[in-house]
């Protein structure tokens, strides 16, 4: 066979599917039925809430295709919030008692309360430490950061409450926070917390804002009021600034997540009735996930919750007939990969030949 026949041979199935590169840009694996997520690590473990045999609610680990149902520390019902090198975080509920655990190396441990009310730890970073909120004696909601193995109220923005959700490396702590008198209409603003002090963050113009999430860049994702309607939408707080992610079109959206090349997840919904769909926004475009994914068939994915570092993306999907499940998104292979791989077959062939 001459060189020429032998490329063209090569080429041609690579040639044929050329169109199709482009799109999809995830490919999907669904996890199991009536199972929520919320939470995704860097190995691609999946955290969140599922049924075991017994239709009990228990906190799970999916990885690879296996779900590990974790030890409860008391009482029937509990949940995953975040994972990070193993160690995953959540909160078990018995009878009219909530704690906040953490669970590692086999063992799962309760992370305490502030004051003795509920605990619920919501994000563990690499250094092992949480945040989370616990009620006071009044029942407002405090934001707690628990460290070698204390727990510290780490303040509010002058009002009565505040609530943490996530942590970086560096120990910055994003959340929301009653801002003070100085705001005597406002709810929650989202705060920024990092060696002592808690920044208000702002809002898009509304009253409240909200704060999800926080790369080591101290890039922050979360949602916020627009304005005086009851519209809210995503936001990525950078540079200083807090950036209006937009919408679909409805009137509310909210931001989960982000990874570290700051790629943020969520949803949004639509002006019609109907499902909220899951978006990433990455390069200053609001993308639906479900238009660029391959393999959902009629299911819906209506909300993002978490993305890692290798991209992959964590969904909570439905379909009009009830079926639920997570459905996780794993990034398809660039064209410029195969592009590279077609432009060495010459030398391949070269080679070959001599």
């Amino acid at each position: 066979m001459s060189i020429r026949r032998c490329l063209f041979v090569l080429l041609v199935p690579f040639l044929a599917c050329a169109p199709a590169w482009a799109d999809p840009l995830y490919t999907a694996t669904f996890l199991p039925e009536n199972f929520t997520a919320y939470g995704i690590g860097n190995d691609g473990s999946v955290v969140g809430s599922g049924l075991d045999a017994g239709f009990q609610g228990r906190a799970f680990v999916w990885k690879d295709g296996m779900t590990t149902f974790l030890p409860t520390p008391g009482g029937a019902s509990a949940w995953a919030t975040a994972v990070s090198g193993g160690a995953v975080v959540g909160a078990a509920q018995a009878g009219e008692v909530t704690r906040g655990f953490i669970y590692r190396d086999g063992g799962i441990q309760p992370i305490g309360t502030l004051y003795g009310g509920d605990s619920i730890a919501y994000a563990i970073n690499a250094g092992g430490q949480v945040v989370g909120d616990s009620t006071d004696a009044s029942g407002n909601n405090r934001a707690f950061l628990y460290s070698g193995g204390t727990l510290t109220d780490i303040g509010t923005l002058g009002g009565t409450e505040a609530r943490a959700r996530g942590i970086n490396d560096a120990g910055m702590i994003v959340g929301g926070s009653l801002p003070g008198p100085g705001f005597p209409d406002d709810g929650l603003h989202a705060f920024l917390y990092h060696d002592g002090t808690m920044q208000d963050l702002g809002t898009l113009g509304g009253g409240f804002s909200f704060a999800e999430a926080v790369n080591d860049a101290g890039q922050v994702a979360g949602y916020s009021l627009v304005g005086d309607a009851a519209v809210w939408h995503p936001f990525l707080y950078s540079g200083g600034v807090m950036h209006d992610l937009g919408s679909f079109g409805g009137d509310f959206g909210e931001a989960h997540a982000i990874n570290a090349a700051g790629m943020v997840v969520g949803y949004s919904s639509f002006v019609e009735f109907g499902f909220s769909h899951a978006f990433v926004y990455a390069d200053g475009s609001l993308v639906d996930l479900n238009a660029v994914t391959e393999g959902l068939g009629i299911q819906v994915l209506q909300d993002a919750v978490g993305i890692n570092d290798a991209g992959q993306i964590v969904t909570n999907s439905c379909n009009e007939f009830g079926y639920c499940a997570p459905v996780l998104l794993t990034p398809v292979p660039e064209p410029a990969a195969f592009v590279l791989m077609l432009a060495g077959i010459p030398v391949l062939l070269w080679r070959r030949k001599n």
